[in-house]
């Protein structure tokens, strides 16, 4: 369950999300079979370079990322119809970045990929190559058209850095200062609550939840008998104390607008219906640059970073030779995605 994201429910499942999201990826990108060709057939979605992205190619990798991440299709027509131009647009940018870090000369060693395979593995698989092996098998493809996925994320990372680093390296202590007095709510510690949740499949089930803690039984002894959050339920159901940041956007409200004891719910997320309840609560405080100068520092080169990306990446999009089909045509065509970044992290080590 996302709430926390630190805290997911049925923890008797192996931790392995980034990792099949990757292998996900990979498999979906092996099966596309891009086609030269002369002109648009009809069932393709764009052209870029004489590599044909057909509807059943952008449909394929929706679907993956619907069953890794919950994206789904809106269900309103004229929200399908954004919603399949702006996937267009995504694949068609990442086509692009591909082909900029090859100018760039940029190559990521086999040795490179093979041991941030092998940090994912351990760190995310209870028995690393055989559930490695069992993912490979479900997917139909090879560790190595894993290792060309990373290779290739990790090319775009430093192409990122090649790109930025001249903005990064711009960013003057006065900038910091500036940056920092423009809106120092920014950088204030947010309210922080204690929480304890009990998850259950169904509303009714919950409202059951909710009558028997209002009433007076003890939350943790409910918790420990229903909940189905295995990360919380031995423990009371206690989520410890967290920001409304870290929290589910459905549960977070209902949970920072509840006072201290109070017991809220049913809510439901993507995880289930919560019945939650407020231990305790810390309020948010001011902070003195001093305390936050590094903080401040990071986040005013991330945005000339993103800033000096979204520029470069604008232009090259625009000089891009990309067709798209009318139904697929993004409105923008030559404007970076809203969130065209890069992964966490690319930053670090500057």
């Amino acid at each position: 369950m996302k709430i926390p994201k630190l805290s997911l429910p049925q923890r008797t499942r192996t931790r392995v999300g980034a990792l099949v999201a990757l292998v996900a990826v990979v498999a979906v990108g092996a099966g596309a079979g891009y086609r030269m060709f002369t002109g648009l057939p009809d069932d393709a979605v764009l052209e870029y370079d004489g590599q044909v992205i057909t509807q059943h190619d952008l449909d394929e990798r929706v679907d993956a990322l619907g069953a890794l991440y919950g994206i789904q299709k809106p269900a309103a027509a004229d929200a399908q119809d954004t919603f399949q131009r702006d996937a267009a647009k995504a694949v068609a940018v990442s086509l692009i970045l591909d082909d900029a870090a090859e100018e760039y000369d940029i190559v990521i060693s086999d040795k490179s990929a093979r041991d941030t395979l092998a940090a994912m593995l351990e760190e995310q698989l209870a028995d690393p190559r055989k559930d490695f092996n069992q993912l490979l098998a479900k997917f139909g493809i090879s560790e190595d058209d894993v290792l060309e996925e990373i290779k290739r994320q990790q090319a775009i990372a430093l192409l990122f850095r090649e790109i930025t680093q001249d903005a990064v390296d711009g960013v003057g202590a006065d900038d910091v200062r500036s940056y920092f007095d423009d809106d120092p709510s920014r950088f204030a510690l947010p309210e922080q609550r204690r929480l304890s949740n009990i998850v259950v499949s169904n509303r009714k089930d919950a409202r059951t939840v909710v009558a028997a803690v209002r009433g007076g039984t003890d939350f943790a002894t409910v918790a420990r008998k229903v909940s189905l959050d295995d990360a919380t339920r031995d423990k009371g159901g206690d989520l410890g104390t967290v920001t409304a940041a870290e929290l589910d956007e459905a549960f977070a409200e209902p949970a920072f607008a509840a006072g201290k004891g109070r017991v809220f719910g049913p809510v439901k997320t993507p995880y289930g219906w919560n019945v939650g309840r407020v231990v305790a609560v810390t309020p948010g405080r001011a902070m003195p640059f001093a305390r936050v100068k590094d903080q401040v520092a990071d986040a005013a080169r991330s945005e000339a970073a993103l800033k000096a990306w979204r520029e470069w990446l604008k232009d090259e999009i625009k000089d891009a030779d990309v067709e798209y089909a009318d139904d697929y045509r993004p409105k923008n065509a030559d404007e970076p995605p809203a969130d065209a970044g890069v992964s966490p992290g690319t930053l670090e080590d500057r």
